[in-house]
């Protein structure tokens, strides 16, 4: 198994100036980014550059939970003021792009949109049972949208409170794969099955993610920044709650698949792991974290710093 042997290595990628959307694989095997008329990966093994040539306008892309692949959503124009969305597959490995296509019926998986102000925002992955989760919006956020794609790559439109969404996170419960969404309408944190996770305090509540064990995080706080954590189980029941020392911006709280929480300190350039403190420092501004260590981009360099 390659992942394994390349597990822990040094990346260092150069990256023209103007790149965009820049993202890596839970493996970091593969580094991505936009670069306004292609996507580009990366080896970072190999340090070797691979183009993924579109054929129409990127409206989203995201490196899927557990392999190196990426899911790509294209936005396509029908004339007039409509568009479609198509979707894709890329494997970095085999360095191959492949429509998705409805299994049962062998067809290309095609949305209308209602109109042309419309884009992916976000997409939430089930893990184990393969479901995607695609939310779609215009240019106001209270009529978005949002598909759900099986592992057959059936598509349905999914019902959900009429509200201003925030992010979307996806688990598996006893019924099968479940929504989590945030509802900034009302403040509150909601499930696909029309129910909603209280954390018992008044404060503005915030989706960070869910991990492999099902588990849902929940930031407490004000202004987009957050006090406490709330990890809680559909399945399971119970609360487990982290009182942060000071609040802290939501975008700096990382949860990574296997359920460590980390917190960026952008000043210090240093990542703490919330439960041991144990310190990661990088260099530049942090991307992402990664299965091995974090990635941040130094001047035209994307890097990584290992747990």
């Amino acid at each position: 198994d390659t992942s394994s042997t390349q597990a822990e290595h040094k990346i260092k990628v150069k990256i023209p100036e103007d790149a965009e959307q820049i993202k890596v694989s839970n493996s970091g095997n593969y580094i991505s980014y936009y670069d306004g008329m292609a996507l580009q990966v990366v080896d970072t093994v190999k340090n070797d550059v691979k183009e993924v040539n579109l054929e129409n306008e990127l409206s989203y892309y995201t490196w899927n939970l557990d392999t190196d692949t990426i899911f790509i959503a294209e936005k396509t124009s029908t004339g007039g003021n409509s568009s479609n969305l198509k979707f894709e597959s890329y494997d970095a490995k085999r360095d191959e792009i492949y429509p998705l296509k409805n299994l049962e019926k062998n067809q290309e998986l095609s949305i209308l949109l209602p109109d042309d102000s419309y884009e992916v925002k976000d997409v939430a992955f089930s893990g184990a049972s393969n479901v995607a989760y695609v939310m779609s919006c215009g240019n106001n956020y209270i009529d978005s949208r949002i598909y759900r794609i099986d592992v057959m790559i059936r598509m349905n439109l999914v019902d959900f409170i009429k509200c201003k969404l925030g992010n979307i996170g996806a688990v598996n419960g006893t019924n099968g794969d479940e929504l989590i969404y945030e509802d900034r309408t009302s403040n509150r944190i909601r499930t696909g099955r029309g129910g909603i996770i209280a954390t018992g305090e008044n404060a503005m509540h915030y989706l960070l993610n869910t991990d492999e064990d099902n588990n849902i995080y929940i930031g407490n706080g004000e202004n987009n920044k957050i006090d406490k954590i709330f990890v809680t189980n559909l399945k399971a029941g119970g609360k487990k709650v982290y009182t942060l020392p000071q609040y802290v911006n939501k975008n700096s709280i990382y949860v990574a698949r296997d359920g460590k929480i980390y917190v960026d300190n952008p000043s210090s350039g240093e990542v703490k792991e919330l439960t041991t403190g144990r310190v990661t420092k990088y260099n530049g501004k942090l991307l992402s974290i990664y299965e091995y260590g974090v990635i941040s981009r130094d001047g035209n360099k994307v890097v990584n710093s290992l747990f």
